[in-house]
Order: structure tokens, then C-alpha cells, then sequence
């Protein structure tokens, strides 16, 4: 890692602290064991990167190929101002962070790069992931109350060359898409960069409204047919149109009949009637 470049994330006053590891389990583990080992309060916001994890996990428990070198493992430790209803916001908020780094860093580099935006949690390119997101809250109890920490856990495909065959059709980097190397520190520093405004921004407002719109227009479901899949029977066996988030960070769905619901993270997924996205 070129220190260089992401170290300018201290001295330009977005990270107290950048924590860099050749190899690790997790990256969300080593912030999760930080808090609940910590006797004081951490400095913060902190960023743990690794060059390889082990142990990698996404959404609803799923396991994340994390190989060395080629992508970017990092995840990122805040005490932000909100209530713990908000949390599930910093997805909403990273996902846009993400999505806007990468079209950045194309537009820079004169790379051809359309992310876009699989609600809630996932980057895609033409049709394949390229970026999974996790974010989990770490609540310490004190006396009366209690300190709520927020790990958002962010890995990026970014010079893979190959997936496993299991995979292949679902998942690419950003090497693939391009045919050129990508420099990972750059996409770091620009994702945590829009990320801390994005968060400041949020503590402010308590409302995702500040960004619906322009997270929306990333939204590769928009005003598209949808299916959703959950494990109970609200949702099950019925079609929905997209309509994009609200000011929650909710999935604002309209069934055939017209009738409107919000769907929160984390009860269903969504899936396009004919493939992943």
C-alpha cells in the first residue's frame, strides 16, 4: 500500500488513525475487538485495511474471496451522532461513497466505468458485483446508556483477474471491466473522503433526503420489475416495480395494483425478474 496517498486522509482531517495489515481474518473483526477490548474511548473514525483477509463476510452471513493483493478489504470505524434506528443509513451512505469514488476515478484516469447501485448493499458493473458492503453496530453498555460504534465493512473487486467458476457469471472487478489496473489507495482515500462528509452530513440532517435523489439515480432497479425474496409471506410471489429509496434508506416498492410499501434492509433481498440485478 502507497502510504502517500492514504495517510492524507490524517493530515486532511478525515481518519484519526489508519490501521494497514498485510494479511487478517476480518477487517471488521479487528474494529469490532478494538471497541470491546478498549478500557477508553478509541480515537475516531479509524480505517482498517487489509491487503488479504481470511475470514471476509457479507450480508445475511455469506462469505467474501478476499485474495491478496488485488482488492481492497477495509472497514470503517465511527461514533457517529444518530440513533440506532439511523444506522442502517451508513449503507445507503456508503454504497453512494463507493458508487462515487469509482466514477471519479474513472472519469480521472479516462476509464470507461458505470457502477451502479444494487440496493442496499451491493456495487455492480454490468450486471456483476463488484463491491459488497456490511455495516454492523457495536453497542458497549455504560452506566444508564450506552456508546454505540458503527463498523462499515467495504470490499471492492478491484485487480482480480479470475474468479472461481462458481462465481464468475455473478461477480467482477474492476480490472476485468477496463482491461487496466485501478490504484487501490486512490479509491480509498476518495470513498472515505465522500463517506466522512456523507456521514457528517446525516448527524445534521437525521434524514437520508440530502442524498435521496442523486442515490436514486444510481439505483440500478429504478421504475424497474423486481421480485422479492424473504423468508415470510409478505412479500413472496408477487412482482413489484422499483421506485427508489426514501428518506429512510427504505426501497419504496409499488405491487400491480399500485399500492406502495417500504421495504428496510435486511428483511428481504431483491432480485430482477431475469438474473442477479
Amino acid at each position: 500500500m502507497n502510504r502517500n496517498i492514504t495517510d492524507t486522509l490524517i493530515s486532511d482531517g478525515y481518519l484519526s488513525k489508519l490501521n494497514i495489515f498485510d494479511e487478517v481474518g476480518s477487517t471488521n473483526a479487528l474494529a469490532k475487538e478494538l471497541v470491546q477490548s478498549s478500557e477508553t474511548i478509541p480515537v475516531l473514525p479509524q480505517l482498517f485495511v487489509a491487503d488479504m483477509q481470511t475470514a471476509g463476510r457479507g450480508r445475511l452471513g455469506r462469505s467474501w474471496t478476499s485474495p491478496a493483493g488485488t482488492g481492497i478489504w477495509m472497514s470503517y470505524l465511527s461514533k457517529p451522532d444518530i440513533s440506532p434506528d439511523l444506522i442502517s443509513g451508513i449503507t445507503i451512505l456508503a454504497a453512494l461513497a463507493v458508487t462515487k469514488a469509482l466514477t471519479e476515478y474513472g472519469s480521472r484516469h479516462d476509464l470507461s466505468i458505470s457502477p451502479m447501485i444494487k440496493w442496499p448493499n451491493d456495487i455492480v458493473v454490468n450486471g456483476k458485483k463488484i463491491c459488497g458492503i456490511l455495516t454492523e453496530l457495536v453497542s458497549i453498555p455504560n452506566p444508564g446508556s450506552y456508546d454505540n460504534y458503527v463498523i462499515c465493512g467495504i470490499g471492492i473487486n478491484v485487480n482480480t483477474e479470475s474468479f472461481p467458476e462458481d462465481i464468475a457469471d455473478k461477480a467482477t472487478s474492476l480490472y476485468l471491466e477496463t482491461g487496466k489496473m485501478w490504484i487501490r489507495e486512490e479509491i480509498i482515500r476518495d470513498t472515505i473522503v465522500f463517506l466522512s462528509e456523507y456521514i457528517s452530513e446525516y448527524e445534521k440532517q437525521n434524514s437520508l433526503e440530502f442524498i435521496r435523489e442523486e442515490y436514486n439515480s444510481y439505483l440500478i432497479s429504478l421504475n424497474q420489475e423486481v421480485r422479492l425474496i424473504d423468508n415470510s409471506s409478505d412479500f413472496s410471489d408477487k412482482i413489484y416495480t422499483s421506485k427508489g429509496i426514501d428518506a429512510t434508506g427504505a426501497l419504496l416498492v409499488t405491487d400491480p395494483d399500485g399500492n406502495t410499501s417500504a421495504v428496510r434492509s435486511g428483511e428481504v433481498s431483491v432480485r430482477g425478474l431475469y438474473g442477479y440485478t
